[in-house]
């Protein structure tokens, strides 16, 4: 054996194995090997004694107090992380559906009266009605006795009854300005 190898056994065994065979043997022969395990024994020794004598600077029952308050707080911990993770998870799909549901659009009303020249107020109704089918949102209230017509609806739908209306209540488009003549007896 040599000193090499006798030192790579050293640094990875324990003192006490290199007590036996070949490694002793060397150990006895070899003066600086021998000087070597005696000081690394010495250390060894040293060391073992200090951690003998070392005391815990706390009780274990204070250890062991700490590491149940410590449990405790990790399993606290654990149900708050899921309550506010929770808590996201709703407000995520609370917004999600918020946008997906789309509010109806405000819509401003006009209100506009019409003093009909010609045509009754049933039939400037009805012919509103047929004219503009495509207006769900238009309000069309007759006073027959009064010829007047009260329409409410989007500023777009009223100004296309204020369109219909000066087309077709004048008397060049309408029977009222066709005379009567009656036949003379």
């Amino acid at each position: 054996m040599t000193c090499e190898d006798y030192l790579s056994m050293l640094e990875t065994l324990p003192v006490e194995e290199l007590a036996y065979g070949a490694a002793r043997d060397h150990a006895a022969q070899c003066h600086d090997c021998n000087r070597v395990t005696r000081v690394v024994a010495a250390r060894e020794r040293n060391m073992t004694l200090a951690y003998a004598e070392a005391y815990p600077s706390a009780s274990a029952v204070t250890v062991a107090e700490r590491a149940i308050v410590t449990s405790r707080r990790r399993r606290v911990a654990f149900y708050v992380r899921a309550a506010l993770g929770a808590t996201a998870v709703v407000a995520l799909f609370g917004m999600i559906m918020m946008r997906r549901v789309v509010p109806a659009p405000s819509r401003t009303l006009v209100q506009e009266t019409f003093n009909l020249q010609c045509l009754s107020p049933d039939q400037a109704a009805e012919m509103l009605r047929q004219k503009i089918p495509h207006a769900p949102g238009l309000s069309i209230s007759a006073r027959p006795p009064l010829g007047v017509l009260h329409i409410e609806g989007s500023p777009v739908e009223v100004a296309a009854a204020r369109s219909v209306l000066d087309r077709f209540d004048t008397p060049a488009r309408s029977q009222c300005g066709v005379e009567l003549t009656l036949p003379r007896r």
